[in-house]
């Protein structure tokens, strides 16, 4: 077989090098939890600890420092590419700001003469008006005396607003500490990122869906046929989050084998863009039982049946590109289904992006990644 490398890790690199946006939901690893029988899905939620290091929505190798020694006069964490960030408690009782602020001010001298690149401040929304403090568009450049010496101060601890984090309820703010260089800090969160089953049987057929369309009060069913699929939650693998939505849509348990097609496109609502990836799997199971809620019915339909009668664009590309079970160059498929009608079993793809690991040193977990792989014969 011929491989060539594609780079796709699922892993954040943290604050400082955010690159995908997933869904705040924690999900287990194996064993896959079976669909709740009743039309309000719950999923049972585990701690961190539970899930694969390297799947984790906030992995990063943390350096810890505190006030004590080392000269800083606030408690911070090293993150990577030279971070500090801070995460202050939640208001109880009387938070004394101006004596946060105070020490903000020696600790922004201390992360700059020790060659940080960035300061990152966790501030829970109990206490937000400490956002109002720092953003720049907060301070007030009219007064004297004591105002404007405030004001002088706020304009050396201002802060750029970086996101919100909704599954803590703290508002992120940065400082980028080397003013004669350029911020190499990116935005936070350009992508969502989702995934779809492709679910292939041993006689080729493939399973698929039909949602909903309209509001809930009338709602009908949509007339084309897809692949169930949706968004991957924090810390899921493709791997994972495939088998849990085919599950969750259908019913049919599966398992994962390959990556066949992955899309990128942009502009999608909040301006965000999107990774979409088509996986390859095995059923362990026929029987459906579909969510009412999610889509309006599914079915088995034979890769024959499929190619002649369907238009999803997306499921006749990855059959011609991954399977050459396309329209040839007068546009028929005659030798796509005679493909079908002559194989020795379910066919395979004659490429494939197969799942694997890279090591970054000894103290990280190894990160998933996807090879491109072209069977020969």
């Amino acid at each position: 077989m011929r491989a060539r490398v594609i780079s796709i890790y699922l892993a954040s690199r943290g604050p400082s090098g955010v690159v995908f946006a997933l869904r705040p939901t924690a999900f287990a690893t194996r064993p896959r939890p079976t669909r709740p029988r009743s039309s309000t899905r719950t999923r049972t939620c585990f701690p961190s600890s539970t899930l694969h290091p390297s799947h984790t929505i906030s992995t990063r190798l943390l350096t810890s420092s505190s006030s004590e020694g080392n000269g800083c006069p606030l408690p911070f964490e090293t993150l990577p590419y030279r971070g500090a960030e801070v995460r202050l408690q939640p208001r109880q009782g009387n938070h004394n700001d101006d004596q946060f602020l105070k020490k903000l001010q020696g600790a922004l001298d201390y992360w700059t003469e020790n060659e940080y690149t960035s300061a990152w401040l966790h501030i829970p929304s109990s206490r937000a008006g400490l956002v109002e403090l720092l953003t720049p568009t907060t301070v007030d450049e009219t007064g004297s005396g004591s105002k404007n010496n405030a004001s002088s101060l706020l304009r050396e601890l201002s802060f750029d607003l970086h996101h919100v984090n909704t599954t803590e309820s703290t508002i992120v703010l940065k400082k980028w500490l080397r003013p004669n260089s350029e911020d190499k800090v990116p935005p936070f969160a350009t992508h969502q990122v989702g995934c779809a089953g492709f679910v292939l049987s041993d006689d080729n057929e493939i399973l698929l869906v039909r949602e909903w369309s309209g509001p809930p009060s009338n709602r009908t069913p949509t007339k084309q046929w897809k692949l169930p699929g949706g968004l991957l939650d924090a810390g899921e693998s493709f791997e994972e989050a495939a088998c849990r939505e085919v599950v969750e849509e259908t019913g049919v348990q599966s398992e994962f084998e390959s990556v066949l097609a992955f899309w990128h496109r942009h502009g999608l609502v909040f301006g965000k863009s999107d990774f979409y990836f088509v996986c390859l799997l095995r059923p362990t199971s026929k029987e459906i039982d579909i969510d009412p809620v999610e889509v309006s019915a599914a079915k088995w339909m034979p890769l024959e049946q499929f190619l002649t009668t369907q238009d999803h664009p997306l499921i006749h590309h990855v059959l011609e590109k991954a399977y050459e079970l396309g329209k040839d160059d007068e546009g028929n498929l005659d030798v796509a289904l005679e493909k079908i009608r002559n194989s020795n079993g379910r066919i395979h793809p004659t490429v494939e992006m197969i799942e694997g690991d890279v090591q970054f040193g000894h103290r990280r977990e190894p990160f998933l990644t996807y090879t491109g792989s072209v069977a020969t014969t």
